[in-house]
């Protein structure tokens, strides 16, 4: 199973994504630390609308490879989780190497749980040790034939030698100048190895994909006294309802225990000190002087 798709940015600003057969669009958004495409968001906006797949990419200028990340994701927060990301790594970026785009990469990862793809050529790849990329993240993998025109391929041309350590990108460029119907100019072409479910693991974050752990903490929330204060904590191991008797110290000698009380205090100053019965049921008792 593969799908079809384009990339694009703001070299293509008149587009109509509605007259242009995709399965998927992955759009430029940012550029170094202080470029955001114009046309990113109309482009991103139509391409939901037509319930195309969609990702978004950063070309990386060499900047710093932190400040690049975040500048990224702060253009980008209102489609996280809805769109797969991708480092452009290529032109002045590429003397920086694998550890550059690592730490962008790496960036990303940490602030959103979702683990972008890397966008290279295949000569940048064997330029390099990727090891420690790859490990990690995917390729988005650039290899033309020539520099003829044509349209969608399902098996474009190798050149027979690997991918390095990544062993084969998951998204494949094969073209800069890519014809179809719809648009008069060149477009990038690709190829994704996968289906839609496919494509939604590059989406999701890794956190989203890990059943939580049940709390093993009581919840203590506040409720107002009839002066409108908030003074008394209660748990939600149970429904409780109305307000917990005033008591005196004398009162607490029940539910004395070896350690010493667990005691809050409200705006006011009022001390309460927590109590439990056999059962687990949580009290508040007002500490008064006996």
């Amino acid at each position: 199973m593969s799908l079809n798709g384009i990339d694009i940015s703001n070299w293509q600003p008149d587009i109509d994504l509605s007259a242009v057969e995709s399965d998927f669009v992955i759009i430029k958004t940012t550029e170094g630390t202080d470029y955001v495409s114009p046309v990113a968001d109309t482009q991103i906006q139509q391409a939901m609308k037509l319930n195309k797949l969609v990702g978004v990419y950063h070309y990386a200028t060499g900047a710093g490879a932190v400040d690049e990340a975040k500048f990224f994701l702060s253009n980008i927060q209102g489609y996280m989780g809805k769109a797969l990301l991708v480092l452009d790594f290529e032109g002045e970026a590429i003397a920086s190497g694998p550890t550059y785009a690592k730490a962008f990469l790496d960036t990303v990862y940490q602030a959103t749980g979702i683990r972008p793809l890397l966008y290279t050529s295949k000569s940048v790849i064997n330029q390099y040790d990727w090891s420690a990329v790859s490990n990690v993240y995917d390729l988005w993998g650039a290899q033309y034939a020539s520099n003829a025109h044509t349209g969608y391929q399902s098996d474009p041309w190798e050149d027979g030698t690997a991918w390095g350590s990544f062993g084969k990108p998951v998204i494949r460029q094969y073209t800069g100048y890519g014809r179809l119907a719809g648009y008069a100019g060149d477009l990038d072409l690709d190829l994704f190895y996968g289906d839609k479910d496919d494509w939604q693991s590059y989406v999701t974050s890794d956190d989203d994909n890990t059943e939580p752990e049940p709390s093993t903490k009581t919840p203590i929330v506040q409720y107002s006294d009839a002066k409108g204060n908030r003074a008394y904590a209660y748990t939600h191991w149970q429904a409780v309802t109305g307000k917990p008797d005033v008591a005196v110290k004398s009162d607490l000698t029940k539910y004395q225990q070896k350690t010493d009380p667990f005691v809050l205090t409200s705006p006011n100053g009022t001390q309460y000190q927590l109590a439990v019965d056999d059962k687990g049921v949580l009290s508040a008792v007002e500490v008064k002087d006996a």
